[in-house]
Order: C-alpha cells, then structure tokens, then sequence
C-alpha cells in the first residue's frame, strides 16, 4: 500500500489549538504514515494582529509540533519561520472567536495573509477553519457582540463565512467546525462540550478534529475507530454523523 502522508499548518490561536487536539491520532488511524502537525499560537490572535505579525516578522507566536503524537511547544516563532520550516500540504487560517461573526473585521487582513502565505508556498492548499459559538451562559466578554445568544452567534459566524471567504476563490474549502458542535449539542447537554463557556473540553475537542479529518481528507468516518476511551461507542457513533452532516450542509444545523 502506497505510503500517506500530510503536513498541516494552522495561523491560529487556542482555538485552532482546539481544533487540532486530536488529529495526528485520527489521522494514524486513517491511515496517514507521516503527519506533521503545525499551530502558530497566540491566545486570542485576530486576523488583524497576524497581519501586523507579517508586515513585521513579529517572533510573537508559541509554535505548537506535532510529528509524533505528542505537541512539542516552540516559543519566540513568527509565521515566516512556521511557513518555511516545512513543504506544507495544508494551511488553515481563522479569526478569533469574538470577531469570527463581524465580516467588517476580515479585510484587508485575509487577502494579506493569503499573499503572504503564498510567497513562501505556492502549493498548500488553503481551509478556512471555521470556529463555533460560545455556551448559551459563556461570561466572554465579546458575547456582547452577538446578545449573549450562542444562535445568533452562530447565524452570524455562518453568515460572515458566506460573505467573507466562500466567495475567496484562495480557498479550497472550509472546515465547519462550528456546524459540527453545534449538531453535537443538538444530543449532547452543552455543559459537556465546552470547559469554561468558550474554549472546547476534551469531547468538543475530539469532534473538532474528527471535522478537520473528514474535511481535509475527504474519507469515510465509517473506517475511523479512534476515540478516546472516555468516548462511549455510541457517543462516538452519533458524533460521526454529526461531523458527516456538518460536512454535507456546512452552514445548517441538523437535529440527531
């Protein structure tokens, strides 16, 4: 069988740090011999800030590694020495949770990181890692941006997307993430999926990057049997087919 192998990078912040938990173990399972995991890390990074981080070769960022299984942490890295480190296959890119539904915060800065980005990679295909909505009682003080609703948050992340990115002919596609978490809530109490109201748990972390591994890698979630242990069998059944329906109607949430 003919060797796989994938190299992801994401410009993020802690919720691509989220996103990416769980990856290099799915895909492993699915089937990827050689995975490099890449995440430019700084807490609540907006597009905005990464583009001053470009104009200025700001060393501003915690680079997170994965090729082994493990995330090995870097500080002191700008996204220059994240971009040429490796011949990536993938990059992803995402604005902070707060502004991920104000369309008026995403230019200039997208089409400024996408040139960036491809000065120094002309190949990666580019995904667009679109975040979720905050617990229905999230104390985020950018909630106020959305009336402390999490579906008028959602409507809005949605929205934005449709506006600002699915009409970018850069973008190969994106990751709907948020559609995932939010078909998840639909069987699962929403206590369950976040740890502090915004920032994923340990299950929303895994439906996360089971999005990543559908969306990026296009393959049956059927032939995926990983999950951690604390992951019941049916639990983990039911997620798939949130993930697959997220993946089928990006911008919909369906009831399971």
């Amino acid at each position: 069988m003919e060797s796989k192998n994938i190299k992801i990078l994401a410009i993020g912040n802690s919720f691509s740090v989220d996103s990416m938990e769980y990856l290099y173990q799915i895909l492993k399972d699915g089937n990827y011999d050689n995975v490099i995991l890449g995440n430019l890390y700084i807490g609540g990074c907006c597009l905005e800030t990464h583009y001053h981080n470009i104009i200025n070769n700001n060393k501003d960022y915690i680079y997170y590694l994965n090729k082994t299984g493990t995330w090995e942490e870097y500080p002191f890295f700008s996204i220059l020495d994240a971009l040429t480190s490796e011949n990536w296959d993938i990059i992803t890119m995402q604005q902070c949770s707060g502004k991920s539904g104000l369309s008026n915060t995403f230019q200039p800065y997208v089409n400024e990181l996408i040139d960036y980005v491809r000065k120094y990679n002309k190949e990666a295909k580019l995904f667009w890692n679109m975040t979720w909505a905050y617990h229905f009682y999230s104390t985020h003080e950018e909630f106020i941006n959305y009336e402390f609703n999490q579906i008028i948050m959602y409507q809005a992340i949605i929205n934005t997307v449709n506006e600002m990115i699915i009409t970018n002919k850069s973008f190969e596609g994106i990751i709907p993430v948020g559609t995932a978490i939010q078909n998840v809530r639909t069987f699962v109490n929403d206590d369950l999926i976040t740890r502090d109201g915004f920032h994923l748990s340990d299950l929303g972390r895994f439906i996360a990057s089971l999005t990543w591994f559908k969306t990026l890698t296009r393959l049956d979630l059927n032939k995926i049997n990983y999950h951690p242990e604390f992951i019941k069998t049916d639990l983990f059944n039911n997620i798939k087919k949130a993930v697959d329906a997220a993946y089928n109607n990006p911008f919909e949430i369906t009831n399971l």
